[in-house]
């Protein structure tokens, strides 16, 4: 599990969850883009045979039971203290990662649809994470290749928790379903491997950088004359020139044995 998840996890996960909705965004043209310039325009075709008009990146928006505060409703209410509960939305989403946070855009609410909560049940983040996650073994896996996406992650929270049965509404159910990114993506033919290539290398740095298991040295502040300025020929220009070039090679060295030791793993 991402380290940013568990530490979310570690102070909010054991709050009752008031309301769930499934979000869709639509994917980004410059990513279709893409994709069709590697498929000579054959992920467009595939997609309209599909039956795609549109391809969307499905989250989950969950409200929760906010007893840390800040009380802002209430304050600015007052009289209704007693009637207002505090709460707090988090985005639980997959893209190369699983992802957990509180940041929540604009363009995220628009397009959202509610899924009933299962009455004098409760459901808090930790029981609707570990028991996806303990049943679903792609839980944290992003294989657009092999079916393994960010509908098909919602999808199977939904399932697994036992919510399904709750929807009623045929438009929420329609937006669950997932697309088949299988078939999508053997449009490009032999170069549909670069797709797993490139998601399983981003998925690889996220997880170094974020989880903070590379953690490059940090090279003092160093003062650098305008090379307009600097007289070449000055020893003490010189020597400036090459401290900075051997921070720079300790830095590449560094990443380099570590990659080195995590291959041989």
């Amino acid at each position: 599990m991402p380290l940013r998840v568990r530490n979310i996890l570690k102070k909010v996960g054991d709050e009752p969850i008031l309301k769930i909705q499934l979000g869709r965004t639509p994917v980004q043209d410059h990513n279709v883009r893409m994709l069709n310039f590697l498929s000579h325009s054959k992920f467009t075709d595939k997609q309209l045979e599909l039956g795609y008009d549109e391809l969307y990146h499905n989250y989950l928006l969950i409200t929760i039971k906010n007893t840390y505060g800040p009380y802002i409703l209430q304050n600015m209410l007052r009289d209704a203290c007693q009637k207002t509960n505090a709460s707090t939305m988090l985005k639980l989403e997959k893209r190369l990662r699983v992802c957990l946070t509180y940041r929540i855009r604009p363009e995220d609410l628009i397009d959202v649809y509610d899924i009933p909560l299962t009455p004098d049940k409760p459901l808090t983040l930790n029981r609707l994470i570990s028991t996806a996650s303990n049943v679903d073994n792609n839980f944290y896996r992003f294989d657009v290749g092999a079916n393994n996406t960010c509908q098909t992650f919602i999808e199977n929270i939904i399932y697994i928790n036992g919510l399904m049965s709750n929807i009623v509404d045929q438009a929420t159910l329609n937006a669950l379903i997932p697309i088949d990114t299988k078939a999508l993506i053997s449009s490009l033919g032999s170069r549909s491997d670069i797709v797993k290539v490139a998601t399983n290398l981003g998925a690889e740095l996220e997880n170094l950088v974020f989880d903070h298991k590379l953690k490059l040295k940090k090279s003092q502040p160093k003062d650098f004359a305008l090379l307009g300025n600097a007289n070449t020929t000055d020893s003490e220009s010189i020597n400036a020139i090459y401290n900075a070039i051997v921070e720079l090679e300790k830095n590449a060295r560094l990443l380099h044995d570590y990659k080195q030791q995590q291959w041989l793993k």
